[in-house]
């Protein structure tokens, strides 16, 4: 198993913007659409709420399902669950990835630096979900 390189999990993430603000472009017209040309009001609980659970489902679903976001895909970086027997992640342990990965980006990505200081190549995010990160086609 190659240790995942951890500049290339950053490309991913900055990949990942591209199609998460196309998806919050498509659901602010659908709203303006819905309260017919109404702008929401800056600072909108309901708003933000949901704008919050559009992105969460989108890394959750994708790291459930295929075990890589968009990102990850274009850096041939995949996702496995520890437990040989699973062959994705459960829906709690991408909850959990998810969740971390917020407290991460808040401290300007230490959790996935951790990558440099683990044994093992971990990340913050692959020790509580159980799992790690590979690549699928490593060249070096």
């Amino acid at each position: 198993m190659s240790k995942t390189n951890v500049f290339k999990h950053i490309a991913a993430f900055v990949y990942d913007v591209f199609p998460v603000v196309g998806i919050l472009i498509i659901t602010s017209g659908i709203t303006l659409i819905l309260r017919s040309g109404d702008a929401v009001q800056a600072h909108t609980w309901w708003f933000q709420g949901f704008v919050f659970c559009e992105i969460a489902l989108y890394y959750i679903y994708f790291w459930k399902v295929g075990g890589q976001t968009i990102g990850m895909k274009a850096w041939k970086i995949h996702i496995h669950p520890n437990n040989q027997t699973q062959d994705h992640l459960t829906w709690k342990q991408a909850f959990m990835r998810f969740v971390v990965g917020i407290l991460s980006t808040a401290f300007l990505g230490l959790g996935l630096f951790w990558k440099f200081y683990s044994k093992e190549g971990k990340s913050w995010m692959d020790l509580v979900s159980d799992s790690h990160t590979t690549y699928i086609n490593p060249t070096k």
